[in-house]
């Protein structure tokens, strides 16, 4: 539960409802931030601390019957992959989608390219999680500035 705060406050920023250099919210940021706060705190299960792997946390939606993850850097200024998508690669798969085409996702953090999809099979260990998850995945990471 620590990290909701800090989920909700990137997920908010990254929309662009909140000023946070000038320190303050604006009527639709606190309305965003109450909602996902809410949500978060009746399923804290989609919260993953991973600041030990590779300094991010995660709002896992597998946990609640989603489809996908994304995880938000602890400290965005000392990276480039500030916040990275976890997509399933099943439904692009079985809609005919040759997902091996992508390139592979590095197993180094901070060097995917901001907005390129990367491929992930489901035996790789990625380095964002540290282990590998069992599921093909594609990936990419953003960076917001």
């Amino acid at each position: 539960m620590k990290y909701v705060t800090a989920v909700v406050l990137t997920v908010v920023v990254s929309l662009g409802v909140a000023n946070v250099t000038a320190g303050e919210l604006s009527d639709n940021a606190m309305k965003a931030h109450a909602v996902i706060g809410n949500y978060l705190k009746t399923n804290p299960e989609m919260i993953i601390d991973l600041a030990d792997v590779s300094g991010e946390y995660c709002v896992n939606t597998w946990a609640v019957n989603g489809s996908h993850m994304t995880h938000y850097a602890l400290d965005p200024s000392k990276t480039t992959e500030d916040m990275v998508d976890f997509v399933t690669a099943q439904s692009f798969i079985d809609s005919g989608l040759d997902v091996t085409k992508l390139p592979r996702m590095p197993s180094k953090l901070g060097v995917m390219n901001n907005g390129q999809w990367y491929y992930l099979p489901k035996e790789a260990v990625g380095p964002h999680h540290g282990e590998a998850l069992g599921l093909a995945l594609i990936v990419r990471s953003t960076e917001i500035q």
